[in-house]
């Protein structure tokens, strides 16, 4: 099917996710997402009110022959626009859904639930050599479980559907590195300070790292690429996906990004990690709201990882 000229033009890298667009819109075809805009073209009937009240430049309104529409004074009405496009129902450069309440829910609840889970397995299995690596990939292959329905869900593929498809900027990639080692020094600071204060904060060491997928350099390997790599990248796209999404829509990025900050320290039930993984989560979230791709948000996640994990191992392996 062919591709006729759409009623508006979209600029999702200039939408600041205001929202304003959207409680204008009545026919409700009109839908804003972390880092894109999506369109209902079988719904819109190219009103232009969405791009009346965009003062970013995000949303403007074609003119019957396709060309960009010059900006109305307020009040004046926009120039005449196809009533009905036959178009695919996703903006054209979108390809990320439109995240629900009910699946942030769904996404957050599901992960805790799993926890939960863990918690009924046997301590002889879950701190066992190799056992215990076993248990956690179960956790991360249910995770990826849950992302496949829900991008499925909105018939979109994994990679679209939770930004993996877009390139990040050689900039974003460097502000990741930064904001990873930043937030490691919060940490090891918030844990200095901890000890310092006469309190033994109980958090993962390294002999229990170590024996996740048992010793030697395989099990050092496999632990490092399930809990420095596997694991960052899922939780981002679980927490940076829906959650952070669908709270972003209706309530702002802010308070999206504080709310899935939170849901990533709870989901990880350590009382001494809660206020680090809080910081890292806002961090992490910051980067994911950014950029139009999530891979700025995993790489910083991966570096965090990546530097505690090592650190464990070393410690453990005799280092």
């Amino acid at each position: 099917m062919s591709r006729r000229a759409t009623p508006l033009r979209l600029d999702s890298t200039a939408c600041d996710g205001c929202g304003r667009c959207v409680a204008r819109c009545k026919p409700r075809a009109l839908k804003l997402g972390s880092g894109y805009i999506l369109v209902d073209w079988a719904s819109c009937d190219g009103c232009g009110k969405c791009a009346e009240v965009c003062d970013r430049g995000a949303i403007e309104l074609r003119s019957p022959t396709g060309v960009t529409a010059p900006r109305h004074a307020a009040g004046a009405k926009p120039a005449a626009a196809p009533k009905r496009v036959t178009v695919a129902t996703r903006a054209p450069d979108d390809g990320a859904p439109s995240w629900s309440l009910p699946e942030a829910a769904l996404a957050v609840a599901f992960a805790l639930a799993l926890y939960l889970a863990m918690q009924l397995v046997p301590r002889g299995v879950t701190h066992a050599p190799v056992w215990s690596g076993v248990v956690s990939l179960a956790y991360y292959a249910a995770i990826t479980g849950l992302l496949i329905f829900l991008a499925r869900r909105h018939g979109a593929s994994v990679l679209s559907a939770y930004r993996l498809d877009a390139a990040p900027e050689w900039s974003s990639l460097g502000l990741a590195a930064v904001t990873a080692l930043a937030c490691w020094l919060v940490s090891v600071g918030y844990y200095r300070a901890v000890q310092l204060a006469g309190l033994r904060p109980s958090v993962a060491d390294g002999p229990a790292v170590a024996t996740l997928f048992g010793p030697g350099a395989i099990g050092a390997g496999l632990t490092l690429l399930v809990l420095a790599v596997i694991g960052p990248v899922l939780e981002e796209m679980l927490l940076r996906g829906p959650v952070l999404g669908a709270l972003r829509i209706r309530f702002g990025p802010w308070p999206a990004i504080a709310a899935s900050a939170v849901a990533y320290a709870l989901l990880h039930a350590s009382v001494w990690s809660f206020l680090p993984f809080t910081v890292l989560g806002i961090a992490l979230g910051w980067l994911a709201v950014r950029s139009r791709s999530l891979w700025p948000a995993v790489a910083a996640h991966v570096l965090y990882n990546t530097v505690f994990v090592g650190a464990a191992l070393y410690k453990a392996l005799g280092g």
